[in-house]
């Protein structure tokens, strides 16, 4: 089921049944330049296989600047509330997608039960940054103010609903910094929070299976090398069964 609004932006809405359950809503990645294939169907099925129904966000079919960004994904989301079906309306996001999942937990609390966030843009500080995530989504207008604005850690309070972070210490992507600024601010303000912070692999993992090999390996060899990180997933899942 296709869900629009006044964009080319779109929400791929999959109801497992006709069941009342808790909803995923993922983020696929991209910098904010496009949505990852790798980040949105196959992280789909997983949690449909949880008993989810699931939503994904093609965020980058016309691209809009932050705060039209916001506003419209939280436009959608109280779209997707209106359905008899949808219980709590989980979040996760990937890369670019995890600083648009997180946006909507620092600043609509209310609206999202919980989220996951794997290797997430976070910081707009000058040394941790992802550079073109930020001009993606700001545009020219770069100034210190609009930064600070989608800079997630500076927005983070008591009210932010539970958090799993996933990342690799050796992101050379996005630094694993981003997500130890965040879940240092989640521990300040007393946020409910999990992070596996695994010690090599490369940026855009995924969930780690033969389906989302990276195009340069084959499915066997991606698998080799960073499979046995697929546990991610299942730690994610556990954590989210702790959310009342």
């Amino acid at each position: 089921m296709k869900l629009t609004l006044n964009s080319k932006n779109y929400i791929d809405l999959h109801l497992i049944d006709n069941k009342k359950r808790d909803l995923m809503l993922v983020f696929p990645g991209g910098g904010y330049e496009f949505t990852s294939w790798r980040e949105a169907e196959p992280v789909a099925k997983t949690f449909e296989e949880d008993g989810y129904h699931t939503a994904i966000f093609y965020y980058r079919e016309e691209r809009l600047i932050h705060p039209a960004t916001q506003l419209e994904c939280k436009a959608f989301i109280d779209k997707l509330k209106e359905n008899r079906l949808i219980k709590r309306i989980f979040v996760i996001g990937f890369s670019a997608g995890g600083h648009y999942a997180a946006t909507m937990m620092v600043y609509y609390p209310h609206l999202i039960a919980g989220g996951i966030l794997a290797y997430p843009v976070i910081t707009a500080d000058i040394r941790w940054r992802h550079p073109g995530s930020f001009l993606a989504l700001l545009g020219d207008s770069l100034s210190k103010s609009r930064l600070d604005e989608v800079s997630l850690e500076k927005h983070v309070t008591n009210k932010t609903p539970p958090v799993f972070l996933f990342h690799t210490m050796d992101d050379t992507a996005v630094p694993v910094e981003n997500s130890e600024i965040f879940l240092g601010m989640l521990r300040t303000k007393r946020v409910k929070a999990e992070a596996h912070f695994f010690s090599s692999g490369r940026h855009g993992l995924s969930i780690c299976t033969k389906e989302v090999s990276f195009e340069d390996m084959s499915p066997d060899a991606f698998v080799k090398a960073y499979g046995s990180m697929a546990i991610w997933v299942d730690l994610a899942k556990a954590f989210l069964k702790t959310i009342k």
